[in-house]
């Protein structure tokens, strides 16, 4: 589905939110150079300053982030 510039205001804050991040930020992204790849540094300070609470802006990130690129959670050795 295509979205235009101008988002419907009848899709709420955050889902508007995620649509200005995501083409902000993950249009230009290429798989193949994972460098391409936005920071969540970037990603949540880009949302917070269009007045996205702390968490709302991690959020965001968390969904649009592709897993290849998440990080963190507990280590393998410790998984049973």
């Amino acid at each position: 589905m295509f979205f235009n510039e101008k988002v419907s205001p009848a899709y709420g804050e955050g889902l508007q939110l995620a649509l200005m991040a995501n083409r902000e930020f993950w249009s230009t992204y290429d798989p193949e150079d994972k460098s391409t790849a936005p920071t969540k540094h970037e990603v949540v300070s880009f949302l917070r300053s269009r007045g996205a609470s702390k968490n709302l802006a991690e959020s965001i990130d968390k969904v649009l982030r592709p897993t290849s690129l998440k990080c963190g959670g507990r280590p393998k050795k410790w998984k049973r």
